[in-house]
């Protein structure tokens, strides 16, 4: 055999493990999420329960305030130490103007989304808030419900930006490329990120922990089998655990969509987390998927404020 033959062997031999290799990384670096959005599920419920436990001193928008903001102070130092430890460079600086389209985009689609579903729930018979769960008053006065709107924004929307794009993002950019990594936050925020009355939340309950449990262990079952079988072409075999498991999540989530309406709310959730993992892949600032997640809140409380108001469809 010649210099050059044994060569080409070893580049095949080493591009064929690069999948392996790849899928090992993704293994490693989904455990480690997951033991994280465990610890702050257990931050969460700490924080719930210490705040349960005594009044909330003045008053519930007050006391709602500080519990919030203790949460997110909590998950900012846990995410600046992840990253730290970790070597993920979160992107705490803001927009340049450059940036301005997409920091629109990230603003503008969320409401655009929103706007369409509403339109076609109208026209199907199904109101938004059945869709979001939430309803308020005919005659509900309009600054108590900015103030709670704003109060929950506040807590929900730095905590969601921190967990899927510093945690989340940062830790499977490890893994892949910049570009597959946007797919993957997609997919597994898109999983884990959204609550069971469809809205984005910062920490997975806890059926949805179980799951990326189950998802993770099946993830390093299909790595550890794969790596032991030598032929190639039935390598895949040793993932189809984890895509019946996938197969089964997918089919259950189609199941529980009784409508049209209800499919492009659930769908605007995905696109938004999208957009987001897009435009901070861009622009490399927290900021920006900041807005759509703001943008995303603003316009499913004022469909049901506006347009909406005295209804309870659900």
């Amino acid at each position: 055999m010649s210099d050059s033959d044994a060569r080409s062997l070893v580049s095949l031999r080493n591009a064929v493990g690069v999948p392996d290799r790849t899928n090992r990384r993704i293994a490693a670096e989904l455990s480690t999420l997951t033991a994280a959005l465990v610890g702050l599920s257990l931050w969460q419920r700490a924080v719930s329960a210490a705040f349960a436990s005594s009044p909330p001193f003045g008053g519930v928008l007050v006391g709602g305030l500080v519990a919030g903001g203790v949460f997110v102070a909590g998950v900012a130092a846990f995410a600046g130490a992840y990253a730290s430890v970790r070597g993920i460079g979160p992107g705490v600086r803001l927009p340049s103007r450059r940036d301005l389209p997409l920091a629109a985009a990230a603003v503008a689609v969320p409401v655009a989304l929103v706007a369409l579903t509403e339109l076609v729930g109208t026209v199907t018979g199904v109101p938004y808030n059945s869709l979001t769960k939430t309803s308020v008053a005919a005659d509900a006065s309009l600054t108590p419900v900015v103030l709670v709107t704003a109060v929950g924004a506040v807590a929900a929307v730095p905590a969601l930006v921190i967990v899927c794009h510093v945690l989340v993002q940062g830790s499977l950019a490890r893994a892949v490329d910049d570009g597959t990594a946007v797919v993957l936050t997609t997919l597994v925020a898109g999983f884990v990120l959204v609550g069971g009355t469809g809205g984005l939340v910062p920490v997975p309950d806890t059926g949805k922990l179980v799951g990326a449990v189950l998802f993770t262990l099946l993830v390093g079952v299909g790595v550890f089998a794969a790596d032991r079988v030598e032929r190639e072409r039935v390598k895949f075999l040793a993932y189809v655990p984890l895509l019946s498991f996938g197969a089964v999540v997918l089919l259950s989530g189609v199941a529980g969509i009784g409508s049209v309406a209800g499919g492009m709310f659930a769908g605007t959730r995905l696109a938004v987390l999208g957009v987001a993992a897009y435009t901070y892949d861009r622009t490399d600032s927290l900021l920006v998927p900041a807005l759509a997640y703001t943008s995303l809140l603003a316009a499913d409380r004022a469909v049901v404020v506006v347009l909406e108001a005295g209804m309870h469809s659900w």
